[in-house]
């Protein structure tokens, strides 16, 4: 199993879409070291990084000046933590590595410099933000004929997804649970979206992510620990960009950290205890609150907030999840000192991330309104419909877009596939689980399928590339994307 599972790791390597983006130019950084090695040596011997070994201190310092070192001591010491302890830097403290290569200053810059652009790109986007999710074609209310197709199997698939009013594919993930449980968690996070957009309470939340996963790193995988809501929201942002997420996974933590949003009954059962032990590792490894735990025993006679999406009064909506919202952490309104971001993502896509759902919700309310026929239209459309009926046609729509994925492979050409809201619903849910939902793509699409919630791509780009999958979903499966997912697939 492991060895699958490496090789799922190899395979995160596929199917990536590049975009071409026109950014300015990286600043020249410059350096003098004008300093004799004496000169060096009696300043290390009162400095942080006295405990580091000669040879990678030669590396770093030979690039620093004495005016760089006395006013940019911050910086100095994330070099130490870098050199220290990332799997990507290490490598070029070697001394087989050539001596005039890329130094540590220009590696930091560069990254640096690159998320900074993301930010202000993402700033910039704002409640102006225009994605593949947000364009809605004029209505087409097209009927799926009954007759049969012309099918070869491929990749995983031994059956055309029309063939049948079911999923003709098995996944590895609950996606339908997970779907509900998911829409229930954004709902909770939505209440404190005002407060966590704030740049110094994002800080704080980015710090307390890494030291949680830092905690589920150095444990065994087995070991129950549990993420506040908070810690989980930032988590989210991580697990829905999946080529990042690997990447940063395996240069921290040496190993992909695995994910679920569903508990089964044992752990729901554990949770309580399971959360104080986390308290308790978190406090003694890092030296600072994790979270409250006062109140909880008249919390937990309180039911969690069951918000009503599920129109089916028979569905059981008390499904367990793995996270802890019956206390909250309380941040402080000051940034935190020595801040740094370890991680590829940015403050600007937790904050777009916080928009999503309202952006969900607008869309399937709107999807509702173009149906002529008023069937399927609900006094309760501001909320989204995922009862057993609703989720049976997500699911299918999401099975078609596995489907044009591997019949039209993302990794190819201009290879930008342009999903609805609807299908982000299914597709997030399947991305809960990484490793599962490596596993799932690999077996039955040959290559991860990467996600990207706010693509940077131009609107000529975006114009094609929506007017080549629409033609594409029209012409393989006899319905239009926008609305694909308000029809029963005819048997």
């Amino acid at each position: 199993m492991n060895g699958f599972y490496a090789s799922i790791e190899k395979m995160f390597d596929f199917g990536s879409v590049k975009t071409e983006v026109t950014v300015p130019s990286i600043p020249n950084v410059t350096w003098q070291h004008v300093w004799s090695s004496s000169e060096t040596q009696v300043a290390l011997l009162n400095s942080p990084f006295v405990s580091i070994s000669n040879e990678i201190l030669l590396h770093i310092f030979r690039f620093l000046s004495v005016r760089d070192l006395g006013n940019v001591s911050l910086v100095c010491r994330s070099f130490k933590m870098v050199a220290d302890q990332d799997e990507i830097w290490k490598p070029k403290c070697n001394t087989s590595a050539k001596l005039y290569s890329k130094s540590f200053k220009q590696i930091y810059m560069d990254w640096m410099h690159g998320k900074c652009l993301h930010n202000k790109h993402l700033r910039r986007m704002g409640l102006s933000i225009r994605t593949a999710c947000v364009r809605i074609s004029p209505p087409v209310f097209p009927t799926r004929p009954t007759g049969k197709y012309n099918f070869e199997s491929i990749g995983g698939f031994t059956q055309h997804p029309n063939s049948s009013s079911t999923m003709t594919i098995e996944l590895s993930v609950n996606i339908e649970d997970t779907a509900r449980e998911l829409i229930k968690l954004l709902e909770k996070a939505s209440k404190f979206q005002q407060q966590w957009q704030q740049s110094s309470i994002l800080k704080q939340m980015i710090i307390r992510y890494y030291r949680f996963m830092q905690l589920k790193a150095s444990n065994p995988s087995n070991l129950l620990l549990v993420p506040t809501l908070d810690i989980e929201i930032v988590w989210q942002t991580h697990l829905l960009r999946p080529e990042i997420y690997q990447a940063d996974c395996i240069r921290l933590f040496r190993r992909i950290i695995d994910h679920k949003l569903l508990a089964n009954d044992i752990e729901e059962f554990l949770k309580e205890q399971a959360f104080r032990d986390t308290c308790q590792l978190y406090e003694q490894r890092f030296g600072e609150q994790y979270c409250p735990l006062s109140s909880i025993g008249h919390l937990n006679q309180v039911p969690s907030n069951v918000f009503h999406y599920i129109f089916d009064s028979h569905i059981n909506e008390l499904t367990n999840y793995s996270y802890w919202d019956k206390t909250n952490f309380e941040f402080s309104l000051e940034s935190p000192k020595d801040y740094e971001n370890p991680f590829s993502f940015t403050e600007g896509d937790i904050n777009l991330d916080m928009k999503w759902l309202d952006m969900c919700k607008k869309f399937m309310m709107d999807a509702l309104q173009k149906m002529s026929d008023g069937s399927y239209y609900s006094p309760l459309s501001t909320g989204i419909n995922l009862g057993p009926g609703a989720m049976k046609r997500l699911k299918k729509s999401y099975e078609r877009f596995l489907y044009m994925a591997v019949k039209y492979p993302l990794k190819d050409g201009n290879g930008f596939v342009p999903p609805t809201y609807a299908i982000d619903i299914m597709w997030h849910a399947h991305m809960q689980e990484p490793l599962n939902y490596a596993a799932d793509c690999v077996r039955l699409v040959g290559y991860v399928i990467f996600h990207d919630p706010w693509p940077i791509i131009d609107d000529s780009n975006m114009k094609k590339s929506c007017d080549k999958t629409d033609e594409i979903w029209t012409r393989e499966f006899d319905s239009d994307i926008t609305t694909d997912h308000l029809y029963n697939t005819m048997e």
